[in-house]
């Protein structure tokens, strides 16, 4: 009896001691990120290693000597799917013309980075790496199955904005075949070729990130458009000031 009573408060603590740790993690971005990218992990071994060649968290060199993390690279026969992943909670309202988006949890509204525009960037860097020529690329916006997608107006057919757990079913509805097996084999060793590797490549990276928010803030400081050098000028939006590029709407930047 004093046995029994004993692996059940054991159990409690270890189910107590996963739900603060899963509370707290989702508190850290890092961690955040992690915990979106694992998932997306594990669906993806599923996929059959004959076809699919699949990289995980790839660093990559980009043409003007800076850097950019990739969560997920898929290179198959049907084309090449390059997968980033957000590991969000409440609603998600987007466009995919609109520079940011928005994070509505109660009445909290967060603005958010267009994941379109940034793996838009991802994929530029991979076609500079891997090619363009009769490749198709496949642009994969994968948010929590946590998260509620309210409102997302997509208007190309190459760009996927999905829960998680249906990544699979995405890619199981391409059936073209676009490349060779051969062909797989020799992208997926360039890529491999061409990605950097070790806490060197993390640490770079980080730098490099760091360095670019850094000339961001310097030229908005001066009330200068960072995307096309435009002017900044302040405005009354929707929630409330800002500071809006005078290019609008060739340049959408706000600050």
């Amino acid at each position: 009896m004093e046995l029994q009573t004993f692996f059940i408060q054991l159990m409690i603590i270890v189910i107590v001691s996963a739900i603060i740790i899963t509370f707290f993690a989702s508190k850290l971005p890092a961690l955040k990120g992690f915990i979106g990218e694992f998932w997306i992990r594990i669906y993806l071994r599923k996929l059959d290693k004959t076809k699919y060649s699949v990289f995980h968290n790839i660093i990559l060199p980009t043409e003007d000597n800076k850097t950019t993390q990739i969560d997920h690279i898929i290179i198959s026969i049907y084309g090449i799917f390059v997968i980033e992943t957000k590991n969000y909670k409440g609603w998600i309202f987007g466009d995919e013309k609109s520079r940011q988006w928005t994070q509505v949890i109660y009445k909290n509204k967060q603005r958010f980075q267009n994941p379109i525009h940034q793996n838009f960037g991802h994929i530029e860097t991979l076609k500079s790496i891997l090619g363009n020529d009769d490749v198709p690329y496949y642009s994969v916006i994968a948010f929590s199955s946590s998260t509620s997608l309210k409102k997302i107006d997509i208007y190309f057919e190459h760009i996927n904005v999905i829960y998680d757990n249906q990544v699979l079913i995405l890619l199981n509805n391409y059936h073209q075949q676009r490349l060779t097996l051969e062909n797989v084999e020799q992208l997926s060793h360039l890529l491999e070729s061409k990605a950097l590797k070790g806490k060197d490549a993390h640490k770079q990276h980080i730098e490099s990130v760091k360095q670019t928010q850094l000339i961001k803030r310097h030229i908005v400081k001066f009330n200068r458009c960072p995307k096309c050098g435009g002017q900044l000028k302040e405005r009354n939006g929707k929630y409330g000031l800002f500071k809006g590029c005078s290019n609008y709407p060739k340049c959408r930047y706000t600050a």
